[in-house]
């Protein structure tokens, strides 16, 4: 949050208002999720990508959310390609990236690239405008569908 300050006017503040209604909204998500993680252990997995203990296709559905792209200054190319793998290997439908740029809201640089490998390997992939925005130009996900 203490980051918020100074890269504000990368983000659209209709929902949050302003850093303090966002800084109360994520506390209040933490907390919310804290629990249910307390309460409902056995859902939940702690995971090192790209490898994952789950079996092949045991979700019919897949969502990445706020990860994969956004910190592209800190995982590369190959390691989006093997995490794409993982979860497509555990995905039964689709798998739904969120959103499809990086912390500066720039598009992922190597992403036509990502889409052209996953074309080859038989997927169908389609970039989708989304309604949600809070990061300016993050508001595209990418659904990719087994072939």
């Amino acid at each position: 949050m203490e980051h918020m300050g100074k890269a504000q006017d990368n983000y659209k503040w209709e929902y949050y208002n302003d850093i303090e209604g966002l800084r109360k909204h994520r506390l209040s998500a933490l907390q919310e999720c804290a629990k249910d993680m307390r309460e409902s252990n056995e859902r939940c997995f702690p995971v090192t990508l790209p490898s994952l203990p789950f079996s092949n296709e045991e979700f019919d559905i897949l969502l990445s959310a706020h990860f994969l792209f956004m910190y592209s200054d800190r995982l590369d190319y190959q390691f989006h390609i093997e995490t794409l793998n993982e979860l497509l290997r555990v995905t039964k439908e689709e798998v739904r990236i969120f959103p499809l740029v990086d912390l500066e809201g720039k598009r992922y640089e190597h992403l036509d690239i990502l889409i052209s490998y996953l074309a080859d390997s038989g997927c169908t992939v389609e970039e989708v405008k989304v309604p949600y925005e809070f990061q300016t130009n993050a508001n595209l996900m990418l659904k990719i569908k087994k072939g």
